[in-house]
């Protein structure tokens, strides 16, 4: 009883109150040419990958076998929406999935924080990345963003932006290592109906001093 009491308690906060604070992060698209993708294809056995588009192909994909809309909440409207799913299927079982919106309409589908995009410069936007916990610690998050990366690199985009949980310092890591930088903090407030998005931009990193010279 005490621990459906917490619950419930803690139910009716979140309809009241939200709060969460993001790390902002921007990739220069030109970058994925150093990326090197036999460094990041996972050791694993039956792994493909599936790019899906369209309600369409989504219905097609689990006509063949390959369950998708029971793993992904929201797929249809995303899918409508304009949005673009990058997956990786270990057999038939979907491992892992990132979204990516090259548009207004189809990233507000997302349900991601308001992110600042402006689309019509060539930006674009990553975001609600998803590894099955049947299939974390292989390196899905990894090759996943390298293919996402790859492919608004391909579809002629020169930025991707992001917002990653400020707590989720596994995310933030990968992302650092793909080249990520983190150009703000994003803070997201909701009471009851009003909402409140900020971006406050951070100081660049400043670069490493260099050790003296050997000798």
């Amino acid at each position: 009883m005490r621990m459906l009491l917490k619950r419930g308690l803690a139910f009716v906060a979140y309809c009241l109150y939200e709060e969460r604070t993001y790390h902002l992060t921007v990739h220069r698209l030109e970058k994925v040419e150093t990326m090197n993708e036999r460094d990041l294809i996972p050791r694993t056995a039956r792994l493909t990958l599936e790019i899906i588009a369209s309600n369409d192909e989504a219905d097609e994909l689990e006509a063949r076998g390959l369950d998708f809309r029971s793993h992904v909440r929201g797929s249809r409207r995303r899918l409508d929406g304009g949005a673009a799913a990058i997956c990786l299927f270990i057999g038939d079982e979907l491992a892992h999935i990132g979204w990516v919106a090259m548009s207004r309409e189809a990233c507000a589908s997302l349900g991601e924080p308001p992110v600042a995009v402006d689309f019509s410069r060539g930006e674009g936007f990553r975001g609600a990345v998803w590894t099955n916990p049947r299939f974390r610690r292989l390196g899905l998050h990894a090759y996943g963003n390298y293919k996402r990366l790859e492919f608004m690199r391909d579809k002629g985009l020169a930025v991707s932006r992001g917002a990653i949980a400020k707590s989720n310092t596994v995310s933030l890591r990968t992302n650092e290592k793909s080249g990520a930088e983190v150009y703000a903090e994003g803070r997201y407030l909701r009471v009851l109906w009003w909402k409140s998005w900020r971006e406050r931009p951070l100081p660049p990193a400043e670069p490493q001093a260099e050790g003296p010279p050997n000798g």
